[in-house]
C-alpha cells in the first residue's frame, strides 16, 4: 500500500477525543490508525492543534486531565504541522473571499492545495467547495488508497 498524504481539518481530529455519539467515528479513527501504521501521512496547519484542543476543552463531559492527555497524544502522533507563513495566509485570505468561508476554514484548503493532496473533513463548509484545485473528501467517504 502506498503512503497517502492528506490534510485533515479539526472537525476530524475532534472525533478522536470526543467519541461519544460522534458521527463517522470509525472513519476518523481509521485515518488516525493509517497514519500510525505508516500508510497515511497527515498534514495539518498548526491551527489544527488549537482548534482540536479548544473543542474538547469546551466539552464539560471531558475532565481536564483527559483534555491534557488528548493534547499530549495529538503531538505524540507525529502529525506534520505546517506553520502559517505570509504566502499561506495570503492564499487563505484569497480563498476565504473567493468561496465565502472563514480564513480559519480556508487555511485547511490552502494547505491541501500547497501539498497537492486531498482535504478530509466533517466540516460542511469545506464539503460544499467545488471547482478548487483541491479534492475535498467527506470523512465518511474516506477510504485508504490501495
Amino acid at each position: 500500500m502506498a503512503r497517502q498524504s492528506l490534510v485533515l481539518d479539526a472537525s476530524v481530529g475532534v472525533k478522536w477525543f470526543s467519541s461519544k455519539d460522534e458521527a463517522s467515528l470509525v472513519q476518523a479513527l481509521a485515518i488516525r490508525d493509517a497514519h500510525i501504521e505508516g500508510h497515511a501521512l497527515i498534514v495539518v496547519p498548526d491551527l489544527f492543534f488549537y482548534e482540536v484542543a479548544n473543542a474538547i476543552a469546551q466539552k464539560q463531559a471531558i475532565p481536564p486531565e483527559a483534555v491534557q492527555s488528548a493534547v499530549a497524544s495529538m503531538f505524540a502522533l507525529g502529525i506534520t504541522a505546517v506553520s502559517i507563513d505570509p504566502d499561506l495566509l495570503d492564499a487563505s485570505v484569497t480563498l476565504s473571499r473567493q468561496i465565502r468561508i472563514t480564513v480559519y476554514d480556508s487555511i485547511y484548503i490552502a494547505v491541501a492545495m500547497k501539498h497537492d493532496c486531498p482535504l478530509v473533513t466533517a466540516n460542511p463548509h469545506h464539503q460544499k467547495q467545488g471547482g478548487l484545485n483541491c479534492k475535498v473528501v467527506p470523512v465518511e467517504e474516506w477510504r485508504p488508497e490501495r
